[in-house]
């Protein structure tokens, strides 16, 4: 499975909203691999906390039991969608990848 966002957060500078990013990312299912795409402010003026918006892809396994392919891709992204909820990180557009013939949920 595989799934990408776009976060909006306070933070110190660039590396505090990479680090923010990551760490909650990672809180939330740790055996993921996270790759942030793009960090950028959303402000032009300057200050000490500043808001900044990071685009970023989140990939892994999501073990299920089904009986079939199309139970276990739908078991996969309603364990995801319930991991995430009430996060941050709820709008996640899943990918369930090339095997399962591209199918996508936006969450």
């Amino acid at each position: 499975m595989a799934g990408t966002a776009r976060v909006e957060l306070a933070a110190y500078g660039v590396a505090d909203a990479e680090h923010q990013v990551e760490r909650e990312l990672r809180e939330l299912w740790p055996e993921a691999r996270v790759d942030l795409l793009e960090v950028a402010r959303t402000l032009p003026e300057p200050r000490i906390v500043e808001e900044f918006a990071v685009r970023y892809r989140i990939r892994g396994t999501v073990p299920v039991d089904a009986e079939s392919e199309a139970d276990a891709r739908r078991a996969a992204f309603r364990a995801l969608r319930e991991r995430f909820a009430g996060t941050r990180h709820d709008r996640i557009a899943w990918d369930a990848g090339p095997a399962a013939g591209g199918d996508s949920v936006h969450t």
